[in-house]
């Protein structure tokens, strides 16, 4: 079954909701909480009806900016990032991402 992504609104319960895929990234749980106050859009990667990734994009000047992408540790080095990120550019015309993201980008046929 392939990874399904779809946009979340995030909303009181949200951490909780991604506890499993946050578990190693206290920074990126703290950002999750406050990603409505910010106007962020959290896009969620789901295999098998669980939540296995997620990605953060803020608002830019010509669409919408990665500002964070976590993978549950058990499905790390196996393409999740690439797929989710993939799924994320056809969800959010205009998506950038920083350059330390730039060989997910390359394995998701996103760039050369």
């Amino acid at each position: 079954m392939p990874l399904i992504a779809r946009e979340h609104h995030p909303d009181a319960d949200s951490s909780q909701y991604f506890a499993r895929v946050l578990q190693d990234q206290p920074q990126v749980s703290a950002r999750l909480d406050t990603a409505a106050d910010q106007a962020l859009r959290v896009i969620e990667g789901h295999f098998n009806g669980r939540p296995l990734a997620l990605l953060l994009a803020a608002p830019a000047s010509e669409g919408w900016a990665v500002t964070a992408l976590v993978v549950h540790p058990a499905s790390r080095q196996r393409g999740v990032g690439a797929s989710l990120l993939r799924e994320a550019c056809r969800l959010l015309p205009g998506l950038t991402w920083p350059p330390e993201l730039d060989a997910v980008a390359r394995k998701a046929g996103l760039t050369d």
